[in-house]
């Protein structure tokens, strides 16, 4: 039965000395924080070591040989604590046949046999009390702990109870209205009313004002939180006590600590890092943060948001019944649930997503077996007609190709280039000529028996033209090509072919 002395010495044939865990190493700064200034606390490992506190300046002190701090009394006496745990020799001052407590296990004890310290145990769901040197249930004697089911940890285990005096109030790492006190070495804890936080200095409750709240850490070695460090499956992830941080199982077995990117949260639903408002992740939303006030994380609505003091979370508040905090705005509005993913599981809310520019081109073909490729920047090009092949690229040009059987290139910077025939390539009109034009809504027809011709056209300037060009003599079809635009720049086509034609 918990409670039962007994229950540890019907265990101790049973005990195998064994290596523990390493302990967690304890931030003495944080701890003195939560303390009023003046204070002493004791070593969590060291029995003939102390600190004096004053605010968040911590000088460490050691007792004269022979001599162990007692926190109660906060001075050195002849006689070991029954709270203090000597890491390296944990029975040391201990007479023969008491029990001390371990510093990596809330279960776990040390039987002072005649050869030395023992290891022990005890029942599930029972701590060892090194007050009453005994086993009871872990509701009468709260110790913190926290490990993995599928990691192995470095499990840490701190009873504050240990380390600070019986009989006074002081802070809470993790809850700027919360407050602890110790009664025969097992911690009770509350909270202030609502409105109201915890003043260390003045060692009650009262108003918020700027210097409230310092006390608030949430440091691992205060709150209980455990570092994972085994893992069997590489690549998989876990979160981290920072929203920002989160474990990745490394090839060789073991957790590496991650950092996600500036903005980012990790997202334990997708095991990805995501902008903060859609990270689902309970964590102290206040890091990474210079706001004063963010929504705390929720499942199931957005009325509740943190208090924030330099990235650290101070406390926790909750808007009017019908509003909800809005963290962009940094207040409670009235009316609908914001559409953030952190607290309104349907919110979908990050940060606003915008396309990648593109070139701004737009290019259409249309026809029968017909190919049409256009590049550029702020250019259109159409092509159109049957097993034609046409090609556009320059900036800023309008080009039209139309035909049966013609293949037609224009090139060049802010150019206009129209080109129609029968079996042609470029531009051909007439026989044998040589022609240029240039101007505006101009209209030109070429036709030719039996010949062989060559043209050039070049046309330069901002020019506003129509040309026309049609050919028809043994020839499966009737091919008009029609381009107006206004153009700057110069195009310049050549071609070379046989045309018959009857006037």
């Amino acid at each position: 039965m918990g409670g039962q002395k007994g229950s540890i010495i019907a265990a101790l044939a049973l005990l195998v000395a064994c290596a523990a865990p390493a302990t967690a190493d304890l931030n003495v700064t944080a701890l003195c924080l939560l303390v009023r200034s003046g204070s002493y606390v004791a070593s969590q490992t060291e029995c003939s070591t102390y600190y004096q506190c004053q605010g968040s300046q911590v000088t460490t002190l050691t007792c004269p040989t022979g001599y162990y701090f007692d926190k109660n009394a906060q001075q050195c006496t002849g006689t070991v604590p029954s709270t203090c745990i000597d890491s390296n020799n944990p029975c040391q001052g201990k007479a023969v046949g008491s029990f001390a407590g371990t510093t990596t296990s809330c279960g776990g004890y040390y039987y002072c046999g005649s050869s030395g310290a023992v290891r022990g145990n005890c029942p599930a769901g029972e701590n060892f009390n090194p007050t009453t040197m005994a086993c009871v249930y872990a509701n009468n004697y709260p110790c913190r702990t926290s490990s993995d089911s599928d990691t192995a940890a470095s499990v840490v285990t701190l009873n504050l109870c240990n380390l600070v005096k019986n009989g006074v109030y002081f802070g809470s790492p993790s809850n700027c209205s919360g407050w602890n006190f110790c009664q025969d070495n097992v911690l009770r804890s509350g909270s202030c009313a609502k409105g109201f936080v915890y003043n260390v200095a003045a060692s009650n409750c009262g108003y918020q004002t700027i210097s409230s709240c310092s006390q608030v850490t949430n440091d691992p070695s205060l709150t209980g939180a455990a570092v994972p460090t085994i893992c069997s499956k590489a690549g998989s992830m876990i979160k981290a006590t920072a929203c920002n941080q989160y474990y990745m199982c490394s090839a060789s077995g073991s957790y590496q600590l991650m950092t996600c990117p500036s903005g980012y949260y990790y997202d334990t639903i997708s095991e990805a890092c995501v902008t903060r408002m859609l990270a689902r992740n309970d964590c102290d939303r206040c890091v990474g943060t210079t706001a004063s006030f963010v929504n705390a994380y929720s499942a199931s609505n957005c009325s509740d948001y943190l208090y924030c003091v330099n990235g650290v979370q101070k406390d926790v508040e909750t808007c009017p019944t019908g509003y909800y905090f809005n963290e962009n705005s940094g207040a409670c509005v009235n009316g609908e649930e914001p559409q953030f993913r952190c607290c309104n599981p349907l919110g979908n809310t990050g940060i606003a997503t915008t396309a990648a520019p593109s070139t701004s081109t737009n290019g259409t073909s249309s026809g029968s077996s017909s190919t049409g490729t256009s590049s550029g920047s702020s250019s259109t090009g159409t092509s159109s007609g049957s097993s034609s092949t046409g090609t556009s690229s320059g900036s800023s040009s309008t080009g039209t190709s139309s035909g049966s059987s013609s293949t037609g290139t224009s090139s060049g910077s802010s150019s206009t280039g129209t080109s129609s025939g029968s079996s042609s390539t470029g531009t051909s009109s007439g026989s044998s000529s040589t022609g240029t034009s240039s101007g505006s809504s101009s209209t030109g027809t070429s036709s030719g028996s039996s010949s062989t011709g060559s043209s050039t056209d070049t046309s330069s300037g901002k020019t506003d033209g129509t040309s026309t060009d049609t050919s028809s003599a043994k020839t499966d079809g009737t091919s008009t090509d029609t381009s107006s635009a206004k153009s700057d720049g110069t195009s310049t086509g050549t071609s070379s072919g046989t045309s018959t034609s009857t006037k």
